[in-house]
């Protein structure tokens, strides 16, 4: 069996979360328990906690039982004309009673990879007046760099995020949000003893008195 320990923190809220995750040996299901600060800031409680059960590839189930907020997610993929097409089907509803209840949702994410360096993604969430369009491409003979554009036909804005990976585990990566003006720097590297970190800021470039916001996380696998 194998186990997964997963840490982080969020400087601008001052907010601390933990995901708790097993993989048995002999199955392709995976279970899943992340809770916030919030589960244990006044007491042991259900608020924070979130239950995944999950088959990387096929279905994941998210349960939050303090909300009863459910999340369902089917992915699958298949080969069309040589050209590897996967779809991703996401609902999200809450099982708690009441006219207050938010309304559930859908989205539909879909991805054509054309060659190892270039693949173009369409996510659409039902009943909204459009869709974001995302072309990905891996540069150079070891794709270690990749161009990411994202245009969102709702609010007619684009997004651009790089990412270039380095030798020994190490990526960067930047991103840009046009329509929010937001700027985001993400450093993560893959450690050779079974772990990852990442460190994560972002700046609002449409209001510099703000100040950047910080997330920093930690992975650890183990064999159990």
């Amino acid at each position: 069996m194998k186990a997964t320990v997963k840490g982080r923190y969020e400087g601008d809220k001052a907010m601390a979360a933990a995901t708790l995750a097993f993989t048995p040996s002999a199955a392709d299901l995976r279970f899943k328990a992340s809770a916030t600060d919030a589960a244990f800031a006044r007491g042991p409680s259900l608020e924070g906690l979130t239950l995944t059960l999950e088959k990387p590839g096929s279905f994941l189930l998210d349960l939050k039982p303090h909300s009863k907020d459910v999340r369902f997610q089917f992915m699958n993929s298949a080969l069309l004309l040589d050209r590897r097409v996967s779809l991703t089907y996401t609902h999200s509803t809450t099982l708690s009673p009441g006219p207050a209840k938010p309304p559930a949702r859908t989205a539909l994410d879909c991805s054509l990879t054309f060659d190892p360096a270039n693949k173009l993604t369409l996510a659409h969430t039902l009943g909204s007046s459009g869709c974001r369009v995302k072309y990905s491409y891996a540069h150079g003979q070891d794709r270690l760099t990749t161009i990411e554009p994202c245009f969102d036909t709702a609010n007619n804005a684009w997004d651009f995020a790089v990412t270039r990976k380095f030798q020994g585990g190490d990526a960067i990566k930047a991103t840009y949000q046009a329509s929010t003006k937001l700027l985001a720097l993400d450093w993560t590297r893959d450690s050779k003893i079974g772990a990852s970190f990442k460190v994560a800021t972002s700046f609002d470039l449409s209001d510099q008195s703000k100040a950047p916001k910080l997330i920093a996380e930690s992975t650890w696998n183990y064999e159990i």
